[in-house]
């Protein structure tokens, strides 16, 4: 029999609630087991009568069919909806499937359990277990040939690596997602939004916005279009506004909340309205906006009863709202929302991880009310939070360490119960108990231990690096400053020595052949004056050459005018220089290797381009300097520009000032070299 196609519709919300997760991003980060409730709570807000027909129909289904098949299918898909809203029922429909699947030959159904128990892991919050149910369930798929499964598959995998923090990883798989799942029948698809989505919240978690934003806007065209989407589509502008937000485009990420607080409106979608109003209040406040972004967090702190907010999400909000009444001078009415989050925080201690922005604003207000003691405290309070994000992964395997330690405590109290029945076992089992918390607390201390060495150890190799970056700059710079000091001192002993003994030699002989007499005389040295001449103007040159006169006393370009003029002056050589530079003139350093790296690619090309066209342009973008110099010659040699002498010399000399070049080939004939450098104006 063939086996029972499965919608989508039961994947809808375990693709809703991952491609949410940072869709709270500025008010806070948190898990995502405790915002699966969040969203839960929003999703039967509005859609509780057609997800009741669809259970209750399954319910049916499940009770009457005859068919083990179709009752395998509605148990599978009932326990998909029941793992975010009642797991011990989840499991007890996957439980009466595996028990038919027992007796049935059908791998589609028997995958597809392996999907839903993986599932069912990843939200109840066993992570391990669910990365091993998604890796045997997406080998399973690829050996019977179950595309559809596999996609699942991979893109549950996806959110597991990027719940665990394996960006590239969860990255990887997503864009495996969405290359396979264009391929599918239509009908077999998961919404092609979703792993576009997907991708484009981990370049937001990696920082890459730009990509980031072209997923983003991606997703969000697709779900505009799809009637079935638009709650999601309003989570897209979210996402969208988030990252232009992290680039400081406040105006555009102020555009985005608005579109999408629009469309929460219209459509009645409270939970994410709540988002979006958050969101746009920072941005407003980031635009000195106060009065109008602490409307939209009033709103969120006073929102509808009937629509759960998680209790971090709400601190990062009084937080938010209470910087602000800061700003604007009300210590007074920032104090109440204070007090609200060390409430919370005391009542949850593990919120206090979170907490940076509450005690940041605390210390504020303590300082502004005239209790520097306090202000230093909560200061400290900050910073401490602060160091500890750097080890956010240790810190959580320090937690489950933890909770395996109250687990074996509870273990502990149990037995000792049942032991006041058993004097006989009293003393034994106590030993035993004992030495579970003794060695649960020496793995707790040596993790620690590790952790702090790691980071120590991370730290000196980073200085340690640092240190020989530093001393290779400092080589390299006392190389080039001795080599450009050789190049002067050559420079003034061929001008000031060589080139004045030749210029008296030729003044003494046009003396000699003009005082003279004799006529053989003249003839015989006026040769030796021509050589003199052409010696000596060969000195002047060599000496112009090493160190030019124009480069010193009037700066950069005119010493490349110079430069090109003298070059290609009596050449069939056409050669252009176009510039643009402010009227200061650059350092020293700079004018100098950038003359040299010119005075090198000139030689280059007369040498062995053959070129009959040159064009160089030195030109000032924003705060950059980019030199390029094209010909239209043969070409270059790949091992040229990979080892050649005098190419190594201008990769030294670039090096040391923070430049870069670049060699690309011009279309099929010449060749075009761009020389970058940063300037620190």
């Amino acid at each position: 029999m063939k086996p029972l196609s499965l919608t989508d519709n039961s994947t809808f919300l375990w693709d809703f609630i991952n491609c949410n997760k940072a869709s709270i991003h500025l008010a806070g980060m948190y898990s995502l087991r405790r915002f699966v409730g969040a969203v839960l709570m929003a999703m039967v807000a509005y859609n509780v009568p057609a997800q009741g027909l669809k259970t209750d129909s399954l319910k049916q289904l499940a009770e009457t069919t005859t068919n083990d098949s179709v009752k395998i299918s509605a148990l599978l898909q009932l326990a998909f909806q029941y793992i975010f809203n009642d797991s011990k029922l989840a499991w007890q429909k996957i439980t009466e499937a595996r028990q038919l699947l027992e007796r049935k030959n059908n791998p589609y159904l028997t995958t597809y359990a392996t999907y839903v128990r993986a599932v069912y892991y990843d939200v109840t919050g066993s992570t391990d277990s669910a990365r091993h149910y998604f890796e045997n369930g997406l080998a399973e798929s690829r050996n019977h040939g179950l595309a559809d499964l596999e996609v699942k598959f991979l893109n549950g995998l996806g959110l597991n690596n990027w719940n665990r923090g394996y960006y590239q990883t969860a990255l990887d798989l997503f864009l495996q997602v969405n290359e396979k799942n264009s391929k599918l029948e239509k009908s077999k698809q998961i919404p092609r939004s979703t792993p576009l989505n997907n991708i484009g919240l981990i370049y937001q978690e990696l920082g890459l916005y730009d990509k980031a934003l072209e997923f983003h806007n991606q997703a969000l065209g697709l779900r505009l279009s799809d009637p079935s989407l638009l709650a999601q589509a309003a989570t897209s502008y979210n996402n969208i506004g988030i990252c232009l937000y992290h680039q400081k485009k406040y105006h555009e990420a102020e555009e985005a909340y608005r579109k999408g607080i629009e469309l929460t409106r219209r459509h009645k979608f409270l939970r994410q309205y709540y988002d979006l109003a958050s969101n746009l209040a920072k941005t407003l406040a980031a635009l000195q906006r106060h009065e109008e972004a602490q409307r939209f967090n009033m709103e969120v702190l006073h929102h509808d009863s009937s629509i759960y907010l998680p209790d971090k999400f709400l601190m990062n909000v009084r937080s938010a709202a209470a910087g602000i009444y800061l700003d604007l001078g009300r210590p007074d009415q920032a104090f109440p929302l204070l007090q609200k989050c060390f409430d919370l925080i005391k009542q949850k201690p593990e919120y206090e991880f979170y907490a940076s922005d509450v005690y940041r604003y605390a210390s504020s207000y303590y300082y502004m009310t005239g209790n520097p003691q306090l202000g230093r405290y909560y200061a400290d309070q900050q910073k401490e939070v602060v160091e500890q994000l750097f080890s956010r992964r240790n810190a959580e395997s320090v937690a489950e360490m933890e909770v395996k330690y109250q687990t074996a405590e509870k273990e502990r109290q149990i037995l000792d119960q049942q032991l006041v029945i058993k004097q006989n076992n009293l003393l034994m089992a106590k030993q035993r108990n004992r030495n579970i918390v003794l060695t649960s607390a020496v793995v707790i201390l040596v993790l620690l231990t590790i952790t702090g060495l790691v980071y120590f150890r991370t730290r000196q190799k980073a200085r340690e690096q640092q240190l020989l970056l530093q001393e290779k700059q400092l080589r390299l710079d006392a190389i080039l400053a001795a080599t450009e000091e050789e190049r002067h001192r050559i420079a003034r002993d061929l001008h000031d020595g060589i080139g004045q003994q030749l210029s008296g030699a030729i003044l003494q002989l046009e003396s000699a052949i003009h005082n003279g007499s004799s006529d053989m005389l003249k003839i015989n040295l006026n040769p030796i004056l021509d050589n003199l001449r052409i010696t000596s103007s060969e000195v002047r040159a060599l000496s112009h050459e090493m160190m030019p006169r124009s480069l010193t006393e009037l700066g950069l370009v005119p010493a490349i005018s110079d430069l090109l003029s003298r070059t290609f002056a009596h050449t069939p050589v056409h050669c252009t220089f176009h510039h643009h530079l402010p009227a200061d003139r650059l350092d020293a350093t700079t004018e100098l290797a950038l003359f040299r790296v010119v005075q090198e690619l000139i030689n280059n090309i007369i040498r062995h381009a053959h070129a009959s066209q040159v064009a160089v342009n030195l030109l000032r973008i924003k705060d950059k300097l980019r030199l390029t110099v094209e010909d239209n010659g043969i070409g270059f040699d790949d091992a040229a520009v990979s080892s050649g002498h005098g190419i190594m010399n201008i990769r030294t000399r670039l090096e040391a000032i923070h430049g870069s070049i670049l060699f690309e080939r011009n279309g099929n004939e010449g060749t075009l070299v761009t020389v970058t450098l940063p300037l620190n104006t």
